[in-house]
C-alpha cells in the first residue's frame, strides 16, 4: 500500500473518533439536559399557588403583609419567568452539545445547574417563609388569649390582695396599667395581621410580664418583714432594752442608738419597696435581721452574765470566808506547836502573807460588788476579773493546805526519829559488840576516831530530841548525817573484821610452809602489821599476797568460806528473831 493509502486509512479513523467522541458527549449532554428538566417539571407541580392562596387569607399587614408580598413576588418571577429561563437556557445547551465548542458547552450546563439550584432555593425559601408566617400567626393568637387571661389575674390579685404590697401596690398597678396598654396594641396587630410589628411588642410584653410576676410573688412576703417582723422585733427588743436599762444593765455598744438605726434602715427599706427595687430590699432586709439577731444575743448573754456574775460573787464572798478562817486556824495551830517546835521556815510570816493577800481579794470583790451597784459595769465583762479572783483564792488555799500537812506531820516525823534514834543506837552498839566479840588485839586510830565521832552525833540527835522544843528540820537533817556515817562505820567495821579474820586463817595456813623462807617472813611481818599496827587488811594483803604465789587462789578461797559463814549465821539470825 503507498503512503498515499496510509495517509487516507489515518484520516478516516481520526474522523470517525472525533465523529464517535461528538456523538458520546451529545448523548450524556442530552441525558443531563432531560434530567433537569424533569427536576424543573416537579418544581413546577409544587402546590406552592395553593400555599399562597392560604396565605392571603391570614389578612396579613403591615411587616407581615411585606413579607407575605415578598415572598409571593418571588415565587411569581420564578413561575413567570424562572421556569421559562431554564427551558430556555435547556435548549441553549443542547444546541451547543451539536457543535465542537465542548467548553461553552460545559459553561452553558452550569448555568442551567445552577438554574435550577436557585429555583430550589426560592421555593424552600418561599415554603419556610408562609410556614413562619402561619406559625406566627397561631403563636400571636395564642399569646393574645394567655396575655388576656394573665393579666386578668395579675390585676385581680392586686385588688383583692393590696394590702400585702403595701406601698409598692401604685407602682405594680401602674406598671401593670402600661403593659395592659402594650398589650391592646399587640392584640390590635394581631388581630390585623401585622405579626412582624407584633412580634416585636409580644418579646419586650413576655420579659415585663415575667418581671411583673416575680414582683408579684416576692414583694409580700418582703412587705411582711419591713411592715410586722421587724417591726415586732424592734418592739420585743425596744421592751426587753428598757426593762434592762431600769435593772441597771451596761452595754458595751449604744443599744438606743442601734434601735433608732435599723428603724431608721426600715423606713428606708421601705421607700425602696414602693420603688420596687427588690434586690437593694432584700439585702436591706438581711442586713437588719442580722443586726436584730446580734442584739437578741447581745441581751441573752448580759442576762446570763449577769446571773453568773451574781453566783460567783456569792461564792468567792463564801471562798474568802473560808480561806480566812482557815488562816485564822493556822495561826492558832502554830502558836500551839509553836511550844514544842522550832519553827525555821517564817511559817507565821507565811500565814500573815496571806491574810494581806486575801484582804486584797477581798477588797477587789468589795468594789466589783460596788461598780455592778452603781450599774458602772457590763456583766460580761467581768468574767475575767472574777476568775483571776477565783484563782487567787484556790492558790491560797492550796498553799494553806499543803502548810496543814506539814504541821500534822510534825509530831508524826519527831516520834518516827526518835525509833528511827533508837534503831540507829542499837546498831552502834552491835557494831562495838562485832568488833569486842572478835578478840583484837586493838583498833586503828581512824577507825576510833570516826566511831566516837559518829557516836557524838547519835548522842547529839538524843539531845535535839529531848529538848522542850524541837528543830524537826533539824533532826531529819542530822538524822540523814547519821544515818549515813553509821552505814559507813557498818562498812569499815565489816571489811576491818573480815580482813582480821582471813588474816588469823592466813597465818594458820601459812604453818604448813614452814620451810618457805618468803612465808615465814611474809607471816612475821603480817603478824607485826596485826598485833602492833591493828592494820588488819595489811596485814591480809601482805601474807596474802606470798601464799597465793604458792598456793595460787589461797586468799580467795578463804574470803569466800568466811563470807558464806557470815552469811549463814545471819540466816539463822534472822530465823531466830
Amino acid at each position: 500500500m503507498t503512503q498515499i493509502g496510509h495517509i487516507v486509512i489515518g484520516l478516516i479513523v481520526v474522523v470517525a473518533a472525533i465523529y464517535l467522541i461528538i456523538f458520546v458527549s451529545q448523548r450524556l449532554t442530552a441525558r443531563k439536559v432531560a434530567k433537569l428538566l424533569r427536576k424543573k417539571e416537579k418544581l413546577a407541580e409544587i402546590p406552592m399557588r395553593d400555599r399562597l392562596v392560604k396565605g392571603r387569607q391570614l389578612s396579613l399587614t403591615g411587616q407581615s403583609l411585606k413579607q407575605f408580598q415578598l415572598l409571593e413576588g418571588k415565587y411569581g418571577h420564578l413561575e413567570t419567568t424562572g421556569f421559562k429561563d431554564i427551558e430556555e437556557q435547556a435548549n441553549a445547551v443542547l444546541f451547543e452539545s451539536q457543535g465542537l465548542n465542548f467548553v461553552k458547552t460545559a459553561q452553558e450546563l452550569k448555568e442551567l445547574q445552577q438554574q435550577i439550584r436557585d429555583a430550589e432555593t426560592t421555593i424552600e425559601v418561599v415554603k419556610q417563609g408562609l410556614a413562619d408566617l402561619e406559625k406566627l400567626d397561631e403563636a400571636h393568637k395564642a399569646a393574645v388569649k394567655e396575655l388576656e387571661g394573665k393579666y386578668q389575674e395579675l390585676r385581680k390579685t392586686l385588688l383583692s390582695q393590696n394590702f400585702s404590697f403595701g406601698p409598692a401596690i401604685d407602682k405594680l398597678e401602674e406598671i401593670l396599667g402600661s403593659l395592659e396598654d402594650d398589650f391592646a396594641e399587640f392584640a390590635r396587630l394581631t388581630e390585623a395581621g401585622d405579626h412582624a410589628t407584633a412580634a416585636g411588642i409580644y418579646e419586650t410584653l413576655g420579659m415585663e410580664t415575667n418581671q411583673l410576676e416575680q414582683r408579684i410573688e416576692q414583694i409580700p412576703a418582703l412587705y411582711q418583714s419591713l411592715d410586722d417582723t421587724i417591726p415586732g422585733q424592734l418592739a420585743e427588743l425596744q421592751d426587753a432594752y428598757d426593762k434592762m436599762d431600769a435593772e441597771g444593765f451596761q452595754f458595751e455598744t449604744d443599744i438606743a442608738a442601734e434601735l433608732a438605726d435599723i428603724e431608721a434602715q426600715r423606713v428606708a427599706t421601705v421607700d425602696d419597696l414602693a420603688e420596687l427595687t427588690l434586690k437593694k430590699v432584700s439585702e436591706s432586709i438581711a442586713q437588719m435581721e442580722s443586726r436584730t439577731e446580734v442584739l437578741y444575743e447581745t441581751f441573752e448573754g448580759e442576762a446570763t452574765a449577769a446571773q453568773q456574775v451574781w453566783e460567783n460573787n456569792e461564792q468567792l464572798t463564801a471562798y474568802v470566808v473560808h480561806n480566812k478562817r482557815q488562816n485564822h486556824d493556822l495561826y492558832i495551830e502554830l502558836d500551839r506547836l509553836n511550844q514544842d517546835f522550832v519553827f525555821t521556815k517564817d511559817e507565821v510570816g507565811q500565814v500573815r502573807s496571806w491574810e494581806m493577800q486575801l484582804s486584797n481579794v477581798s477588797v477587789g470583790l468589795e468594789e466589783l460588788k460596788e461598780s455592778i451597784a452603781k450599774h458602772e459595769v457590763v456583766f460580761s465583762t467581768l468574767a475575767d476579773k472574777q476568775t483571776a479572783l477565783r484563782e487567787e483564792l484556790e492558790r491560797v488555799e492550796h498553799e494553806q493546805v499543803a502548810m496543814w500537812q506539814d504541821l500534822k506531820e510534825l509530831p508524826v516525823a519527831v516520834q518516827q526519829s526518835r525509833n528511827r534514834v533508837t534503831l540507829l543506837s542499837d546498831k552502834i552498839r552491835q557494831i562495838q559488840r562485832s568488833f569486842e566479840r572478835q578478840g583484837l588485839p586493838g583498833l586503828p586510830k581512824d577507825y576510833m576516831d570516826f566511831f566516837f565521832a559518829v557516836n557524838d552525833e547519835l548522842g547529839r540527835l538524843k539531845q535535839q530530841l529531848d529538848l522542850s522544843r524541837i528543830n524537826v528540820d533539824d533532826v531529819l537533817r542530822q538524822l540523814s548525817i547519821v544515818t549515813a556515817d553509821l552505814d559507813t562505820l557498818q562498812e569499815n567495821t565489816d571489811n576491818l573484821v573480815e580482813a582480821a579474820s582471813v588474816t588469823e586463817r592466813l597465818v594458820r595456813k601459812a604453818l604448813s610452809y614452814r620451810d618457805n623462807a618468803e612465808v615465814v617472813q611474809a607471816t612475821q611481818q603480817a603478824r607485826y602489821y596485826y598485833e602492833t599496827d591493828y592494820d588488819y587488811v595489811r596485814a591480809m594483803t601482805t601474807l596474802g599476797s606470798v601464799l597465793d604465789q604458792v598456793e595460787p587462789e589461797t586468799t580467795a578461797r578463804i574470803i569466800n568460806a568466811y563470807r558464806q559463814e557470815q552469811a549463814t549465821l545471819q540466816a539463822e539470825f534472822s530465823e531466830q528473831k
